[in-house]
């Protein structure tokens, strides 16, 4: 399966039960609906293009897929993304978009006959799959935050909100929080797909006056650290409330973005809140490679 001079790799039909992508079902489908509907590969994200965009050219179709397929709507661009089409042209073509985007690993496979899809991956009907996915850490501890019912949750420096659309879609009030226009309309597209309601606010986190008052049930930030941010927060969390934080750290020869003083040292997760309960504390790198460290804690000012 060799790659192409423009980084495209081309998967034949029959080899998509051996791609990890394709099995879990990191596939974007630009075929005809009726043609989706009519056999798939499982869990596929269907997002069709008109032929008269395909024909109109390249220029055409790269403004099409920037409607249509949005890069909130896909995989984290470090993980492999395959794109089916009709015919070997098409796909390349939305493949080499994509990978233009900057998507590390971008594959290409051309589905002509309804059957062609191997029966082990093989679904029909009309029902389109999701691909995005929250941050790993929320995911892995959102057991440690409490029930919706008990109250909203804050999102800091939510960026293009998957985790306040995650939660937001298992039945949590959620208000989300950022400086960056252009991310809080990829969180209100995002949540517009998923059907739910998140509470979008502009604000600069770095302002004394823009932390929203509470009680908040929980509160988290992911890939963001403003320590006055952090000090401020008990005042707006109600009693028993929990924090949830995965962000940068500092690591020997790392240098790379955030600034280091946007980076945890050493252990320094663990005591952000001295008086708070610590539930989880750890220290790794995040699927990116980027040195992260992690904490949930219960408040108990």
């Amino acid at each position: 399966m060799p790659a192409d001079p423009a980084g495209i790799e081309w998967l034949a039909p029959h080899e998509l039960p051996g791609c990890a992508a394709a099995r879990d079902g990191r596939v974007v489908d630009v075929r005809p609906a009726d043609a989706f509907a009519c056999g798939h590969v499982r869990g596929a994200l269907s997002r069709p293009l008109d032929p008269a965009v395909i024909d109109a050219g390249p220029g055409a179709v790269d403004y099409a897929l920037g409607v249509t397929v949005p890069s909130i709507l896909l995989p984290a661009r470090h993980e492999p993304l395959v794109v089916i089409a009709g015919d070997r042209d098409t796909a390349g073509l939305v493949a080499g978009l994509l990978h233009a985007r900057g998507r590390e690993r971008t594959l290409a496979c051309a589905i002509a006959a309804d059957d062609a899809v191997p029966p082990t991956l093989r679904e029909v009907g009309p029902r389109s799959g999701t691909l995005w996915s929250p941050p790993a850490f929320l995911a892995r501890w959102a057991h440690l935050l409490p029930p919706p019912a008990h109250g909203p949750v804050l999102d800091l420096g939510c960026g293009s909100g998957r985790a306040a659309v995650w939660l937001a879609r298992r039945g949590y009030r959620v208000t989300a929080v950022d400086h960056q226009e252009e991310a809080l309309a990829l969180g209100r597209q995002l949540a517009g797909s998923a059907g739910v309601r998140v509470d979008w606010r502009r604000a600069d986190l770095r302002e004394a006056d823009a932390l929203p008052a509470g009680p908040w049930s929980a509160a988290l930030m992911f890939r963001y650290l403003e320590r006055p941010l952090v000090r401020a927060l008990g005042r707006v969390l109600a009693p028993g409330a929990t924090v949830m934080l995965r962000t940068f750290r500092h690591a020997p020869g790392y240098i790379g973005n955030p600034r280091p003083r946007h980076r945890l040292a050493r252990g320094e997760a663990a005591g952000l809140w001295p008086t708070a309960r610590v539930l989880v504390h750890e220290e790794g790198f995040d699927a990116d490679g980027k040195p992260a460290a992690g904490v949930v804690v219960r408040w108990t000012g």
